[in-house]
């Protein structure tokens, strides 16, 4: 863009130059007045035309590059939108994402029964998923999904029957959630002595896994506000 004004700018003192030159051809041709033939007296007109079309066209071209100027600056306003867009709708969850993270998988705990049998120590509770998902968060996590419901700022967990509601949507056992962030601080999280999956496994199955690209899908629900308006920058 500065090589452009640099160009904008030598136009115009060019065009200048020849502005001069044109006026300097004027007075000479009233300097010398009769004195000049009439052949040199055609050179000279001749040569003012010249100069006349030089600087027109000079003029036009200096149009044509402040166009471009204008064209550049407003792409480049659109350019930066955009990708304002985009860093908007990723962070509240819109759209799909992929990268480095770990992968928890929840499942009820059963265990052996004396007739052979297999009895459930404890289903899967909403509450069960929030913790995860707290201590996730805290890790940094960027981007969640459970069962490949994107988890964003109106998701609702909750229990409903046998089935766990996500996002409006139900569903059951097993539960996997994937977050992407780094992955040796997401189980590291996950793992430390005395949280949230160490206590959860005494009733839960819980499997955790680092994985070096993980896809997370977009939310593909509405999100219409009410009530909640935005506030308006006030200009002093």
């Amino acid at each position: 863009m500065k090589k452009l004004n640099g160009a904008q700018l030598a136009l115009t003192l060019v065009s200048l130059i020849l502005g001069l030159a044109l006026a300097a051809q004027f007075k000479n041709v009233q300097r010398v007045g009769g004195n000049v033939s009439r052949q040199r007296t055609q050179e000279l007109i001749e040569q003012i035309n010249k100069l006349g079309q030089d600087n027109e066209a000079l003029q036009n071209q200096i149009k044509e590059y402040e166009n471009i100027i204008s064209n550049y600056e407003n792409s480049s306003e659109n350019e930066t939108l955009i990708n304002e867009l985009e860093k908007t709708k990723s962070i509240a969850g819109l759209l799909p994402m992929e990268g480095p993270g770990v992968i928890v998988t929840v499942d009820n705990l059963y265990i052996n029964t004396w007739d052979g049998g297999q009895q459930i120590v404890q289903n899967v509770h909403y509450d069960d998923l929030l913790r995860l998902i707290n201590e996730l968060n805290a890790a940094g996590a960027e981007a969640i999904a459970i069962n490949n419901e994107r988890v964003i700022s109106t998701t609702e967990i909750r229990n409903a029957g046998d089935y766990i509601v996500i996002n409006t949507n139900r569903h059951s056992v097993p539960f996997e959630i994937k977050a992407i962030g780094n992955p040796d601080n997401l189980e590291a999280a996950l793992k430390l002595l005395g949280g949230v999956v160490e206590n959860l496994s005494q009733i839960l199955d819980i499997r955790i896994r680092a994985e070096s690209n993980i896809t997370i899908p977009g939310y593909e629900g509405t999100i219409n506000f009410k009530y909640a308006q935005p506030i308006q920058d006030k200009k002093s």
